[in-house]
């Protein structure tokens, strides 16, 4: 199946909470590494979150795990301006393939969060700026039909901003519109191999055992996966295009450090390194097109 591309765009952000992966997790804990803390010992092994923000950012250095270029301040490190791509491309079926391309980043640690990330629904996002709206949709035009029926919009805030994303289907309100595939992974990045090592030696863990993990995530046939595409509002401007990455079921367990751990299943482990989610063309245009339209922009 050959893909032509569309475009390519710079992200504003780019994360990918692999710490809401407990296939991840039972993988490492398999390896031996004591995820993601080992009380007896005081080791903290938490799984990194990889991000890439397009604007420098103050972080505590507490949640930073590996960073190539940093300035510390006090408690804080500052984070250098980072880089992250968007390549749209399609099929002549139609399918759109949502490729990832991180140049620069740094690794975060999730922390205590009140919600686990093993029972959200929405585990990564992407970020673009408003600016490319009409550059994109001006190049999927040619390849769409009909709005699609069952397109509905909803929203979210946290009393600074309001983001309307869309949605395809009544029952599909916490998925977005239909994903037929995708694959995030953490072995495409270098500084996840060093702090690999550097926790297999804390860990007590045979590195030779590392080229062998699979870390990362794909979708399997009966994986349920959705992506919200939305617009985020900030004082009645819109200021950025959001794409979210869910999925709902099934439901794993595993069997984790201090008793069983259940969730949401994140796909199957891979060894792929690519970055990428696929959708429809039409389902992905008039998502973008129904956003706008909640308040016109």
């Amino acid at each position: 199946m050959s893909w032509e591309e569309l475009g390519s765009y710079e992200l504003e952000s780019f994360q990918v909470f692999f710490p809401a992966s407990l296939e991840i997790q039972e993988e490492l804990l398999k390896a031996g590494f004591k995820v993601p803390y080992d009380k007896e010992k005081g080791i903290a092994t938490p799984i990194p979150v990889v991000v890439a923000f397009k604007t420098a950012r103050k972080l505590r250095k507490d949640k930073l795990l590996k960073s190539r270029k940093i300035k510390e301040n006090g408690n804080f490190a500052e984070i250098s301006p980072e880089k992250a791509l968007l390549r749209v491309l399609i099929n002549e079926k139609g399918f759109l393939k949502l490729e990832f391309k991180v140049e620069t980043y740094h690794l975060e640690d999730l922390g205590f969060v009140r919600v686990p990330p093993r029972i959200w629904s929405t585990w990564a996002s992407f970020s673009l700026s408003t600016n490319i709206f009409e550059n994109i949709s001006e190049k999927l035009e040619g390849f769409v039909n009909e709005r699609p029926k069952g397109m509905y919009f909803a929203s979210k805030s946290n009393g600074k901003e309001i983001e309307v994303y869309s949605y395809k289907g009544r029952k599909a309100k916490n998925l977005g519109i239909p994903v037929f595939g995708y694959n995030l992974s953490l072995e495409s990045f270098e500084l996840v191999k060093e702090y690999l090592n550097e926790k297999a030696e804390q860990n007590r863990v045979n590195n030779e055992v590392l080229p062998y993990l699979k870390l990362g995530l794909k979708k399997r046939k009966e994986t349920k996966a959705g992506l919200k595409v939305g617009i985020v509002w900030r004082e009645g401007k819109a200021e950025r295009i959001t794409l979210r990455l869910s999925t709902t079921y099934p439901k794993i367990k595993i069997a984790g450090l201090y008793g069983e751990l259940e969730g949401k299943s994140r796909g199957e482990l891979s060894k792929e390194k690519e970055h990428f989610v696929i959708v429809h063309s039409n389902d992905f245009y008039w998502a973008l097109l129904n956003t706008k339209n909640a308040f016109g922009f």
